[in-house]
Order: C-alpha cells, then sequence, then structure tokens
C-alpha cells in the first residue's frame, strides 16, 4: 500500500523540489519579473542584451470564450484587428510599424490569445502605445465594410490537412463545450454575427484581470510598468465573476469524414482523455509524447526501419514496405482539460495496420516501456523545449503563454529538474491511468474503407494476453 501512495505522491514531491532548487538567478539565468497593477493586469518582462525587443498583451480568452450563438467571433475580430482603430487608420497603423522597422502578429488561439510587436529597444513606448490601441479599441466597428473580404478569405483558406483533423477531434471529444468549438472554420453562422456581438465578446474578455504585458529583450522592468500604468491603466475588469464551471466532459466518440475519390492516402487523429497543464502528471504526459515521436518516411538522418524508437521501427518495417506515410505523437494541455495522442497519414490498404501499430506503442507506455526508452523521450523534449532561436520574440511568446497558464514563468532549469525526475515506472502509472482501457475520440478523412469500427479501436485500447 505505501509503494502506490508515494508513486502518486512523487510529481507533486518533486515540483516542490525543483522549484526550491531552480532559482533562475542560481543558474545563470534572467528572472522574469512580475508586477501587478491596481487593476489587476500583470506586467512580465525578461531583460536581456539584445538589440530587439519584443512586447506583446496576452489574454485568457479564445476560441474557448464564446458559446454556440457567437462561434467565430474571436477569428472575425483576428481579421479585423488590423483593420485600423479610431486612433490610427489601416495605413496610419502600416506605415507606424513600417517606421519602426518592426513586425506585428495578431492571434486568437483555442485558450489564449496575443497582440505581439517587435522592435529596436529604443522604440518599445511606441509599440506598447500601439498595442495599448489594439487592445483597448478593437475595431469590431468595421465588420460590415470587411464581411465579404474576409468570409471570402476563411473561405479560400488552404488549411493543413492535420489542423483540419485536430480541429475536428477537439470537436469529437469536447462536443458539449466551447472548448470544441472550431478554431480555424467554417464559421457557421459567421453571416449572422454583428458588431455589437463581436463588442459583447471584448467587453467580456479583453478586461485588465485577463491581460498581461509582457516584454523581453533591451527592456527595464519599471520603464515598462510605467508604460503599463500609462496605457492599460484605465482598462477595467471583469464584472461578477462567473460560477466555477465543471470540467468539460470528454466524450468517447468518432467524427468521420469518408471520400474514396480524394486520393490514395487517408488521415486519422485520435485522442485520449490527458490532464490540465497544472496537472503533478503533465511533464510526465510530455515526456510520452516524445518517446512514441514522429516519423516521415524518407526523410531524416536515421531511416524508420533502423530507428531505435520502438514506434517508428514498427511503422517503418510493417509488412516490409512500411504502413504510414508519416505519424505524430502530440499533446494539449488547457485550463482544466487535455489531450494526448497522434496524427497519422497512410495508404488507404494499411489503416487498419498503421492505427494498430500506433495504439500498440501507445499500450506499451503502461506495461514494457523501458529506461532507455524514457532518457531518449526526455533528451528529445529537451532539444524540443530549449532548442528555439533563443529570440527575444521566442521569449515573449513563452513568457506570455506561462504567465496566463501558471501564473508565473517556469524557468528552464526547473523544467528540466521535473524533466529528469519522470522514470520508466512513472510513465507506466500514468499510462495506465489514464491510456490504458480508456475512451477515445477519433476522427479521419479519406479512403477509409479499411477503418476499423469504434468497438474494435476502443477494444485497442488494452493489452490481450490470451
Amino acid at each position: 500500500m505505501m509503494l502506490p501512495l508515494t508513486r502518486r505522491a512523487l510529481p507533486r514531491f518533486t515540483r516542490g523540489v525543483s522549484q526550491a532548487l531552480a532559482e533562475p538567478t542560481a543558474w545563470n539565468q534572467a528572472p522574469t519579473i512580475i508586477t501587478t497593477l491596481p487593476n489587476g493586469l500583470r506586467v512580465a518582462t525578461k531583460e536581456s542584451f539584445s538589440e530587439i525587443a519584443s512586447v506583446g498583451v496576452f489574454l485568457d480568452a479564445g476560441v474557448r470564450s464564446e458559446n454556440s450563438e457567437i462561434a467565430g467571433a474571436s477569428g472575425l475580430i483576428q481579421k479585423l484587428a488590423l483593420s485600423g482603430t479610431a486612433k490610427r487608420s489601416k495605413s496610419a497603423l502600416e506605415n507606424e510599424v513600417e517606421s519602426m522597422g518592426g513586425t506585428l502578429n495578431v492571434d486568437m488561439g483555442r485558450e489564449q490569445s496575443s497582440f505581439t510587436l517587435s522592435c529596436f529597444g529604443s522604440d518599445v513606448k511606441q509599440g506598447v502605445d500601439i498595442l495599448s490601441d489594439l487592445v483597448t479599441n478593437a475595431p469590431v466597428g468595421n465588420l460590415d465594410k470587411n464581411r465579404e473580404a474576409i468570409i471570402r478569405e476563411l473561405a479560400e483558406a488552404d488549411q493543413p490537412t492535420r489542423a483540419v483533423l485536430e480541429d475536428r477531434l477537439h470537436l469529437t471529444a469536447w462536443r458539449d463545450c466551447s472548448l470544441g468549438l472550431s478554431a480555424i472554420g467554417p464559421f457557421d453562422n459567421i453571416d449572422r454575427l454583428s458588431s455589437a456581438h463581436l463588442q459583447s465578446y471584448v467587453d467580456t474578455n479583453f478586461t485588465s484581470d485577463k491581460m498581461v504585458l509582457v516584454a523581453s529583450g533591451n527592456v527595464k522592468h519599471a520603464d515598462i510598468v510605467a508604460m503599463a500604468e500609462k496605457s492599460l491603466g484605465g482598462v477595467a475588469r471583469a464584472g461578477a465573476t462567473p460560477a466555477a464551471s465543471h470540467a468539460p466532459y470528454f466524450c468517447g466518440a468518432e467524427l468521420i469524414y469518408r471520400n474514396d475519390e480524394m486520393g490514395g492516402v487517408a488521415h486519422i487523429a485520435i485522442g485520449y482523455n490527458s490532464v490540465p497543464a497544472r496537472s503533478a502528471d503533465a511533464v510526465t504526459f510530455q515526456v510520452m509524447q516524445h518517446i512514441i515521436g514522429s516519423y516521415k518516411k524518407n526523410t531524416g538522418l536515421v531511416p524508420g526501419n533502423i530507428s531505435g524508437n520502438r514506434t517508428i521501427n514498427a511503422v517503418a518495417n510493417k509488412m516490409g514496405v512500411g504502413c504510414a506515410e508519416e505519424f505524430s505523437a502530440f499533446n494539449f494541455n488547457y485550463k482544466d482539460a487535455g489531450m494526448f495522442g497522434f496524427y497519422a497519414a497512410c495508404d488507404e490498404v494499411a489503416v487498419e495496420h498503421c492505427i494498430g501499430e500506433l495504439q500498440f506503442g501507445i499500450n506499451l507506455l503502461a506495461f514494457s516501456v523501458t529506461e532507455e526508452e524514457v532518457a531518449r523521450g526526455k533528451r528529445e523534449l529537451k532539444a524540443a523545449l530549449f532548442g528555439g532561436s533563443g529570440s527575444s520574440e521566442a521569449a515573449c511568446a513563452h513568457v506570455g503563454k506561462q504567465v496566463l497558464s501558471y501564473g508565473r514563468e517556469v524557468p528552464a532549469a526547473e523544467m528540466v529538474l521535473r524533466i529528469d525526475a519522470v522514470d520508466a515506472e512513472e510513465v507506466k502509472r500514468v499510462a495506465w491511468q489514464y491510456c490504458n482501457d480508456s475512451d477515445i475520440a477519433i476522427t479521419a478523412l479519406g479512403p477509409l474503407h479499411g477503418m476499423p469500427t469504434y468497438v474494435e479501436l476502443r477494444r485497442g485500447t488494452t493489452m490481450h494476453r490470451y
């Protein structure tokens, strides 16, 4: 009895120890400084020696903040964001950013949104003024004159097949929750949305308690706080706090788009219910994602048929020619939900083999994963987390997302300690608890005449020893 209890308590104990040992300055890292203004808006800065600075306003709002009546509102706001405000026309905004030599980006995500601008350190004050104008004077009144162009742009947009399947997989898994609303379209009621709908979304979600102003690069924290007080100090808090809602229900279901005439390649995505971002098991799921890994036929330094990754090796050698063109494991973590699984593209005659090998690889995580596989997964996870460009723009995005998710930035040293604490027994515990004999969400597109039934795939989530 003591061993299972110790194993369950280990992730929380490890997280506490890693926070104590990973003081950024002790590891020669620049700390992230956070100040909360009187109106609840948080200001976070991460100083570096780069001449380029990045500033961003990050919002705890996105597609999930919509409901069935205003589905698509965040997508429209993203398209309208740079169409000009009452203070700056579209041409004036473009000229101002261009004269700074800056780049301006707006992204309305599934659960978080961002307005970011990269510029020289000497232009940060002007950058903060531009971002505060876009956020506090969102140009939703421009909807009527831009509606036809936006609808045409959305209709003509060519989305990657994987992005479409992952979007529909959210609909399948969380069909009774706004977390399942589409983030890429099509939006059924976009013709019926008005400026009043968009303004209601802005008033509800563009509030100070949901905002974080982040600056990275050649910046001083005191200066950024002063700029924030001037530009965003008047942003109002949210009204009455809504009652706490239950975590979204993960629904085991399938959504199949069979089209035998769209070519010889089938696309499949399967998701398992996992954990929220703040869960003690979240890091273990990240390691599991990299143990399964990703594969693309005839690419990479090491051919798949001699790979040390068991899943890649099995997929590449199936039937002597391989059973997938590509596959990749994914791991999504949200406030109160999560999904772990894989996307695969394979020949129409190999659908059953492809899904079977990938499900078997996930099943092995709960039974026979080795310390060698875990060590490789941890190395690849560290490379993915810390092998980026190190630019001010990347640092700004990283800090903004983490402050919204955790209330602080998780230092690299702390993350390394938490990753190193994961071992094979921990992976087995988490995989057994969440993935073994569990409901799954499935979505697929293309020639699916060889697709197993949902009952068969559900049965495939556990090992049969007989």
